[in-house]
């Protein structure tokens, strides 16, 4: 099979992925204006509540993982064990602490609350959230099945059967009950738990009743150095949602984290490339040409990130203020003043990007070790940037560069071990060319501001410049072939 057509494949199951990630992810941005209206979550401290509980969330996801989804993942395919075996012992060993992680939260979740939301009366917020991870960390197991069968669109239609869900319950909760922060941890727990009993059938595909106890060690000794590499990476993502209101307060942190929601839009698709990439890059490893088709991904995202980055930031602004029926907004007045921070979170997650792509050669090298190293020093970079940046900004501008520093930093410090360990020919005339691309238009966007004329020329500009610039020949034959196939002919 062709470089071409195999990393067309990968752009099939991409975008379904994409479309199932959306799907997740979509409750959330159909609610904002919801969210961020003050007759359901009164105030902008109280959205700043949470997304302090999410956020806590998305850390104690790592904790109740562990690492254990990738290691499943790449015996899967690379290791000498039958899948049953491999899917079974990764189930029991992660539903065992799972239960003893989440009696650990319900102990001592008054501390917790008083620690995270600076209130102990809140320690039912920190209960539900232990019982949301326990059914989520069980139901991703076989969405990550899905995952390694291939099978993106079955993936999608069991996301879609959640997005639904979620859509139903916080209209049924927040809109109707009036449970504000409460309702929305209300319908988390519910669609985890149906979602893992929809689910169920896969399990039983694959679940057998034994636990092959060498290859459970194997599978930690792979899959726990991605338990700090998760934590850092968390850090990086989450720890100025923390920092932001001890320096700048909670209605400074609503703000931030309304608008984080939409810069977060990149790592959306990312996150949908992953889920297609970590099975790809492992099918293929063995191919003799499987680093000049990592490569060749390599320089594909940067030139696709960076267009969807400009794209987004062009237009942003007059998406979010657009009047909606009713008198309402895509995101709420109030909020507007973030709108600007957008761009540089968007520009962050390319960063991130770089980071996923370079990541086979720790997969097939069996060097995981390494992995806290990129996400570590990131964290870092994001925690002293944060304690600069902030009080000296003055401002969630310093967060948000703050950001953007550690992205970078992962990106540069993966790239000069992978090149040690699993050594790419990346193709940095390309890559230079797409940088220009980026820094120039966003250099026009912030210093010059153009009317809506302007950014609509520009956006024409970016799409030609990729096509003319940036693609060659034999691509740009593969794409109208491709669009030719579509259309039909």
């Amino acid at each position: 099979m062709s470089i071409i057509k195999q990393i067309s494949n990968l752009a099939q199951h991409s975008a379904i992925y994409a479309v199932s990630t959306a799907i997740q992810k979509l409750p959330g941005f159909l609610l904002l204006p919801i969210y961020t209206n003050f007759n359901y979550i009164p105030s902008r401290s109280d959205f700043g509540e949470y997304v302090m509980i999410f956020t806590f969330i998305a850390f104690m996801n790592f904790f109740y993982t562990y690492g254990m989804d990738s290691a499943m993942l790449r015996y899967f395919f690379l290791g000498e064990k039958d899948r049953k075996t491999v899917f079974s012992s990764t189930f029991y060993v992660l539903l065992v602490t799972s239960l003893i992680t989440t009696a650990l939260l319900l102990l001592f979740s008054p501390a917790l609350a008083g620690l995270i939301l600076k209130k102990s009366s809140a320690a039912n917020f920190i209960q539900i959230a232990g019982l949301i991870l326990i059914f989520d960390a069980l139901g991703n197991l076989p969405y990550l099945i899905l995952r390694a069968e291939e099978k993106s669109i079955q993936f999608t239609i069991y996301r879609g059967i959640r997005f639904i869900l979620e859509l139903l319950l916080n209209i049924l909760f927040v809109v109707v009950l009036r449970q504000g922060v409460l309702g929305i941890l209300y319908t988390s727990l519910a669609a985890a738990v149906i979602n893992l009993l929809i689910m169920t059938p896969i399990i039983a595909r694959y679940l057998v009743r034994r636990v092959d106890l060498p290859l459970a060690k194997e599978l930690l000794m792979f899959g726990l150095p991605f338990l700090p590499n998760g934590i850092a990476f968390t850090t990086i993502e989450m720890v100025d949602r923390f920092i932001v209101p001890e320096i700048l307060g909670k209605d400074v942190l609503g703000v931030y984290g309304a608008n984080y929601k939409f810069g977060a839009i990149l790592l959306l698709l990312i996150n949908a490339f992953r889920n297609a990439w970590q099975p790809f890059f492992l099918k293929i490893s063995k191919q003799d040409n499987a680093r000049e088709i990592y490569t060749r991904v390599l320089t594909y995202f940067w030139a696709g990130a960076a267009a969807v980055v400009l794209l987004v930031t062009l237009f942003i602004r007059d998406l979010l203020t657009f009047p909606l029926p009713g008198g309402r907004t895509m995101l709420g007045a109030a909020y507007w003043d973030g709108i600007g921070i957008i761009p540089i979170i968007l520009l962050s997650y390319c960063f991130y990007g770089i980071y996923v792509i370079l990541t086979p050669g720790f997969y097939i090298r069996k060097q995981s070790k390494y992995m806290i190293v990129f996400t570590g020093s990131g964290a870092l970079v994001n925690i002293i940037a944060n304690l600069i940046l902030l009080p000296w900004m003055n401002s969630f501008w310093g967060a948000a560069w703050a950001t953007l520093i550690s992205y970078v930093t992962m990106a540069a410090t993966i790239y000069l071990v992978s090149n040690r360990i699993y050594p790419l020919q990346i193709d940095w005339g390309r890559l230079g060319r797409v940088t220009v691309l980026l820094l120039g238009v966003l250099g026009i966007y912030y210093f010059l501001a153009p009317p809506l004329w302007g950014r609509l020329l520009l956006a024409g500009g970016v799409i030609a410049y990729n096509y003319f610039w940036v693609l060659t020949d034999g691509e740009r034959k593969a794409m109208k072939r491709g669009l030719g196939k579509l259309r039909g002919r």
